[in-house]
């Protein structure tokens, strides 16, 4: 399921990267091009100035001096003497463009008889005159220096004078729009596969969470319907056979299966409680409404702790365990913590390490405070066990439990979990590491937040 959703949103995302990728490049590749026939253009004219008064500083033109100006502009060169074209007009070079050059000598004559001239020189386009190509052509009279502006138009008018035109075929510019194309193709193409990649990965990360809280609800599910199991099937044994005290048996499976579905209930609440609240935990915690599942008040850390150990240590010591109490000498700062949460974090780990210590064993409930990072810290060690590096990364999942555990009834894997859950509300973290001399210790640093609103 999550495979083929992979590969929609894939798709999905891919495809509308690329048509927005598609249209700004469209675009920018009809701006450059319509940028680049403009500076062609005025290139052009430029040049088509420049030689025209080169050409008006000679008394003789010759053959080798029109090719050599041919070749030195990248152009070809027309020219009509009193109407008649030159014999330089009918070269083999310029047979392709001949009937291109006639028409436009014909267009600029026409208007010059007619007097709507009204610039020296005419710049157009082959496509006006349904020439398949996209050359350029300027025309324009030659005459010499000495004659006025109204003796030029007089002359031209009369078709006395010397007529040059000139065509480029725009090879080069032709040329570098391919390249231009063909290059911004290739990036184009290159950019929709580096966008299909990162849509892979950003849509496989997006949904790795999804994926992951998938897993965990079906493991869950698995596991609750695995814990609920075993009671009910001691029930219905006993009520089958009724041997003797077959009531105490009911009643203790059924306290067992109700604590079992109070943890599973309060795992549910702290679940929803962190996704509707999230981040409001602290900076809103002295305003909760009454169906909130957390009371933030203000807190002193070492009496909150010294008044939890005057309160547990009997149960403590009736399992055959010793617990110990450090705290430190000088004042801490206040904490806003929701005080029956925190009691209730602390006695699991409690429990916890009575679970894993042999009995006679040792457990010690300390206190610290970290200046530079601003963090009250809870710690409860014992001598027990201890966790291998190998469990330590998965004891605070649901329903998970070390093989020397796996016979107590007493516990159902959900302790940890329920722990990880109240310190990740309170904006902590809780860390498993390993006891000097055996044995595990958990931490868990909560924040120091002494503003008041």
């Amino acid at each position: 399921m999550f495979k083929r959703l992979h590969l929609q949103l894939t798709g999905l995302c891919a495809l509308i990267t690329i048509a927005i990728l598609s249209v700004f490049t469209i675009l920018y590749l009809s701006m450059t091009e319509y940028a680049t026939r403009e500076e062609t253009t005025r290139t052009f004219q430029k040049n088509f100035d420049t030689l025209r008064g080169s050409l008006e500083q000679q008394s003789v033109l010759t053959y080798q001096y029109l090719l050599r100006m041919e070749q030195n502009n990248d152009c070809l060169i027309f020219l009509w003497d009193n109407g008649t074209p030159l014999s330089f007009n009918h070269l083999e070079s310029h047979s392709a463009y001949q009937s291109l050059a006639n028409a436009a000598y014909k267009d600029y004559s026409t208007q010059a008889a007619l007097g709507s001239m009204t610039q020296d020189c005419l710049f157009t386009s082959s496509q006006k005159y349904s020439f398949p190509d996209n050359a350029q052509i300027g025309i324009s009279y030659i005459t010499t220096n000495g004659m006025t502006a109204s003796e030029r138009a007089f002359a031209l008018k009369k078709n006395r004078s010397l007529v040059l035109l000139i065509i480029s075929p725009n090879t080069t510019l032709h040329s570098l729009l391919m390249k231009q194309r063909i290059m911004i193709t290739l990036l184009s193409v290159g950019g929709c596969l580096l966008l299909i990649l990162f849509s892979f990965l950003f849509t496989g990360r997006m949904l790795k969470p999804i994926r992951e809280n998938h897993e965990k609800q079906l493991s869950f599910i698995a596991g609750a319907s695995h814990e609920l199991r075993t009671p009910l099937a001691v029930i219905l044994s006993a009520v089958s056979a009724q041997p003797p005290h077959f009531e105490e048996t009911i009643k203790t499976e059924s306290l067992r299966m109700g604590r079992l579905v109070d943890e599973m209930l309060l795992l549910s609440r702290l679940d929803r409680q962190n996704a509707s609240t999230g981040s409001r935990f602290i900076s809103h915690n002295r305003h909760h409404s009454n169906d909130s599942l957390f009371q933030f008040t203000l807190l002193e850390a070492d009496t909150f702790l010294l008044n939890l150990y005057e309160q547990i240590e009997h149960y403590v010591l009736a399992q055959g365990r010793h617990l110990t109490l450090s705290l430190p000498d000088e004042p801490l700062p206040k904490i806003y913590a929701d005080a029956d949460k925190l009691r209730q974090l602390l006695e699991l780990l409690i429990q916890n390490a009575v679970s894993y210590t042999e009995e006679n064993g040792h457990i010690e409930l300390s206190l610290n405070y970290e200046k530079r990072i601003r963090q009250i810290c809870f710690q409860v060690s014992d001598d027990g066990i201890g966790i291998s590096d190998d469990e330590k990364d998965r004891i605070f999942e649901r329903f998970y439990r070390i093989d020397s555990a796996h016979h107590s009834k007493e516990h159902f894997g959900l302790g940890l979990c329920i722990a990880k859950e109240i310190v990740e509300a309170h904006k902590g973290q809780i860390t498993v590491s390993d006891t000097p001399g055996g044995g595990c210790t958990f931490r868990c640093a909560l924040p120091v937040n002494p503003v008041v609103h």
